[in-house]
């Protein structure tokens, strides 16, 4: 067995990439490593699965502490992968995902190479409005999310997997699919 992967799950904002993500992932020996973040949680977020929420000044006491592989801002609100939870994991030999935004993914990317997968999930604009309406989400949240939209959308290009979450049984059988096509044992 090679190297361990790090599968980066990047896309636009309120495509499912999280849900699809641990659907996908579930049971499959592959961990998550949340990302920290100084925001908040929202509605139907639970801590340690979906972030590691932090107050400001705990974010601002390990940024400088250089405690973060990647750290990026999204509006008013920062987010970073704990370097220490990474190296960890990847030195007992295990594959890993993260769930992250382009800023984080290209960071990850450059500092880990090839062994870093970007899978890019994305729906079109009127869908992440409806899913995000049907949750209950509010409308500064549906709005920022939308005024990502254009921006997010194209850094697929740049990604090694693409995937239209239409459907979330087949995006979660075409992650598993993308991710073993790596983890195979080579002949």
């Amino acid at each position: 067995m090679g190297k361990p992967y790090l599968f980066l799950f990047t896309g636009t904002s309120g495509s499912g990439r999280k849900t699809a993500a641990h659907k996908a992932l579930q049971g499959s020996g592959i961990l998550h490593i949340p990302s920290c973040t100084d925001r908040p949680p929202r509605d139907r977020e639970r801590p340690d699965m979906d972030y590691r929420y932090v107050s400001k000044e705990q974010f601002d006491q390990l940024a400088a502490d250089g405690f973060f592989t990647e750290l990026v801002k999204i509006d008013q609100h920062r987010y970073g992968i704990g370097r220490r939870y990474l190296d960890l994991a990847l030195q007992a030999g295990n594959s890993v995902y993260l769930i992250l935004n382009r800023e984080g993914a290209d960071t990850i990317r450059k500092l880990y190479g090839e062994r870093a997968i970007r899978i890019f999930l994305y729906v079109d604009k009127k869908t992440v409005y409806e899913r995000l309406e049907s949750k209950g989400t509010s409308y500064e949240i549906i709005d920022s999310y939308l005024s990502h939209y254009s921006e997010e959308v194209t850094y697929r290009k740049s990604c090694e997997h693409i995937i239209e979450n239409l459907s979330l049984e087949r995006t979660a059988q075409q992650i598993r699919a993308i991710i073993n096509s790596y983890l195979k044992p080579s002949e």
